[in-house]
């Protein structure tokens, strides 16, 4: 009931973007029609990607994936909304073969991007990074921006939770469903502020067993 009609509501604009004959405004309109149906798309999605957790409808499929693929499809895929901060990616040379749930990873790793780009000043570096530390592989993303404020650390994975200074837009749920992802892997997540401003989100995921030769699997599509 929510998808349907947001589906067609985007097949309508699509169509009519590509149409030749309209005016400068009449194309600007089409646009921000277009930007508030992606943005109320994620916040549809969110919500159920909630409900699913809740449920207990979440079952990883694990297998043997190199934790630079996660990194480098998730960039691509969020191109657009990472277009107005330069990124900077320290991933190893070497394959990291990480055992998890790639499409998982892959949702949790975005959620942490957009939200660093949402509370980051334009034109501020935001950094992504991949690394072992001891048996476990982390993805990390960290900021420049104002860092989490200390009496609010507590509460920012609380579902629905908004810092009363948060720009306008968001829903509360991208680090509530980012938490279940990575807890349903066996994974934790953890939030600090960086020394020189910023905060830093790391997701580790703990792997007890080596990857067998050979073992690296496609990303699903």
């Amino acid at each position: 009931e929510l998808r349907t009609p947001l589906a067609a509501s985007t097949s309508a604009t699509s169509t009519l973007a590509e149409t030749t004959d309209m005016t400068g405004q009449q194309r600007m309109l089409v646009g921000e029609i277009q930007e508030a149906n992606q943005r109320l798309n994620r916040i549809v999605g969110n919500l159920l990607e909630v409900t699913r957790l809740e449920a207990g409808k979440v079952v990883p499929r694990m297998d043997w994936y190199d934790a630079r693929d996660i990194v480098q499809t998730t960039i691509r895929e969020l191109r657009r909304e990472l277009a107005e901060n330069p990124l900077t990616v320290e991933l190893p040379p070497e394959p990291m073969l990480v055992k998890c749930d790639f499409s998982l990873m892959q949702h949790a790793l975005a959620n942490l991007l957009v939200n660093a780009m949402v509370h980051t000043p334009r034109g501020t570096a935001v950094e992504v990074a991949a690394r072992f530390v001891g048996n476990s592989v982390v993805l990390s993303v960290g900021d420049r921006g104002p860092g989490i404020p200390t009496q609010l650390m507590p509460r920012i994975f609380e579902k629905f939770f908004r810092a009363p200074d948060a720009p306008t837009g968001g829903s509360g749920l991208g680090l509530t469903i980012t938490k279940g992802f990575i807890e349903a892997q066996g994974g934790t997540i953890t939030a600090e502020n960086r020394p020189g401003g910023g905060a830093l989100l790391s997701l580790r995921l703990p792997q007890p067993e080596k990857a067998p030769l050979g073992s690296q699997t496609e990303p699903r599509p």
